[in-house]
């Protein structure tokens, strides 16, 4: 027996509830090594550290969120649950990834903030987000602006470029509610290919919007 204690969360703060963290979350692990101790000793952990990776259970699965302060909400000390050893995260390594997702299980992702290409690629970005009327409107404003005044293209794309680059994750969450999804979780990962496989460790029934549908099997001949 270990008179440890962990830390549990009985009600999130307005910043616990924007990382969608639920009562219940037990706070497990810092940065990937397991952690116990009382509030204070969370709170000073920050201290040090502008961004920490934290590591929770949420019934049997773990997930990993990034957090800028200890400030998630009230904690009540539990006893520790023995850990299995795991390996050191570096936050500056992570990115959180906003998690949207309907009744059946269909989800979508995008991190948070928005990936630098929002900026730097704004067509590209919001192609491959899948907003093809933003994309659209976006070529059409610089497409007008060329044709009355070549030079005026240039800032009116810079400026369409900056304003996605702040408001695109806004525009995916409208895009995504319109087919039936709302932010339902937040899950640090170091790409895309880690986000999905958190999802999938806390929800079985998760399948990605964009997945290609599995092929027809072939009929067998008589």
């Amino acid at each position: 027996m270990t008179d440890a204690l962990c830390l549990e969360l009985a009600s999130p703060s307005p910043a616990g509830a924007a990382l969608h963290l639920r009562p219940g979350d037990r706070l497990c692990r810092v940065n990937g090594l397991p952690f116990t101790g009382a509030p204070e000793d969370f709170a000073a952990r920050f201290a040090a550290a502008p961004r920490l990776a934290l590591g929770f259970r949420r019934g049997e699965a773990d997930f990993v969120v990034l957090a800028e302060t200890a400030a998630l909400g009230d904690w009540i000390a539990v006893p520790a649950t023995a850990l299995p050893d795991g390996a050191r995260l570096h936050p500056e390594a992570l990115c959180n990834w906003e998690v949207m997702a309907a009744r059946d299980g269909c989800y979508d992702i995008q991190p948070l903030p928005a990936s630098r290409a929002a900026l730097l690629a704004a067509p590209l970005w919001l192609l491959q987000m899948r907003l093809w009327g933003l994309a659209a409107a976006l070529m059409a404003a610089v497409a007008l602006a060329f044709a009355v005044v070549p030079w005026l293209a240039v800032p009116v794309y810079l400026l369409a470029a900056i304003h996605v680059g702040s408001a695109g994750p806004a525009y995916v969450r409208a895009d995504r509610r319109l087919r039936g999804m709302q932010p339902v979780a937040v899950l640090a990962a170091r790409n895309e290919a880690g986000a999905h496989a958190a999802w999938r460790g806390l929800d079985g029934r998760a399948r990605f919007l964009f997945a290609r549908a599995p092929a027809a099997a072939a009929p067998v001949s008589a």
